[in-house]
């Protein structure tokens, strides 16, 4: 189903209660307390707080996601529908017994899915059921595959008692809070940050910049916000034999990056500060999710004094 017409059918199966013949599953899911760390749940100080803090980047996305949260009579089938379905071959939506019950780990290799409309699937990748070592054996192999895994390549197997986790996808931080209510205990190879720079040559508003889940500011999602500040700062003779985009001239390049390296520095602390101030508030979740925007936009910081040190 698309995801409103699964919300619908969900709701209807409550309403049957007992009558339901999916009634035992339903009885093991979350209630609408247990949703109450997705963001959309949050009162206003709270995420007026992390706006402080995080560049206005979990706010944008609550923002999108509004209308349809509003919009929908039962916010208990939504949060169940948002952090529980997965998505099939044919382009639709389902919720799947077992498959629900999985947790997130974003180091994970293992991947659940469902195959059609009959098969349930757990996929892992080559290095993970072998293991990082040449020595497995097919007993090794047997005993990762019929008993689970853990999905990783270093070596470590689940054992018994141990909960097996999968990877929902790659997944950034803004995307597990708002969807899922929780943000890794593992640092997430997936994420990536947003973060502002300002320059005056600019008529509109700041530019908004990424840095990936590699570090790197130079990527594809920002080819148009760093073409605009590159021409905020260019001087008119730099413009005589420009090709629109990308690199104007080295003095040009040397002044964006400053301008980048600077309004990084200040995201960064920005991020570092609001991790002590949640963690006074005992806040664990935002602590954690500032901590994990400040490791980010560091390794942000990192790649620029490798490709740029002048700028430092």
């Amino acid at each position: 189903e698309d995801l409103p017409t699964l919300v619908e059918k969900l709701k209807y199966e409550k309403k049957r209660g007992e009558d339901s013949d999916f009634a035992p599953w339903l009885a093991l899911f979350p209630t609408l307390e247990d949703f109450q760390d997705m963001p959309r749940f949050w009162d206003g100080e709270r995420l007026d707080f992390v706006k402080q803090f995080d560049g206005g980047q979990l706010d944008a996305r609550m923002q999108i996601d509004k209308q349809r949260i509003d919009k929908c009579d039962d916010p208990w089938a939504l949060a169940c529908v948002d952090s529980r379905s997965n998505f099939l071959p044919d382009d639709t939506y389902s919720i799947t017994p077992m498959l629900d019950f999985f947790n997130h780990d974003p180091s994970s290799k293992t991947k659940a899915r469902v195959d059609g409309a009959d098969r349930f699937m757990l996929e892992v990748a080559a290095e993970s059921v072998f293991g990082s070592s040449s020595k497995a054996t097919q007993g090794d192999w047997k005993h990762q595959v019929f008993g689970f895994f853990k999905g990783s390549n270093d070596g470590n197997r689940v054992k018994g008692g141990e909960e097996v986790y999968v990877s929902y996808g790659a997944f950034d931080n803004v995307e597990t809070l708002s969807n899922y209510g929780f943000i890794s205990n593992k640092p997430n190879e997936f994420n990536i940050e947003q973060f502002k720079v300002r320059s005056l040559g600019m008529g509109s508003g700041p530019a908004i910049l990424i840095v990936d889940n590699e570090g790197s500011i130079d990527n594809l999602f920002n080819t148009m916000s760093l073409d605009s500040l590159r021409l905020s700062l260019a001087i008119p003779s730099e413009l005589e034999d420009y090709k629109g985009t990308g690199k104007i001239s080295d003095r040009n390049e040397e002044e964006t990056y400053a301008l980048i390296a600077g309004e990084l520095e200040e995201a960064a602390y920005d991020a570092k500060t609001g991790v002590a101030e949640a963690e006074i508030r005992n806040d664990s979740l935002v602590a954690k999710y500032l901590r994990e925007r400040q490791r980010t936009l560091e390794s942000g910081l990192q790649w620029l004094r490798v490709k740029y040190p002048q700028v430092f």
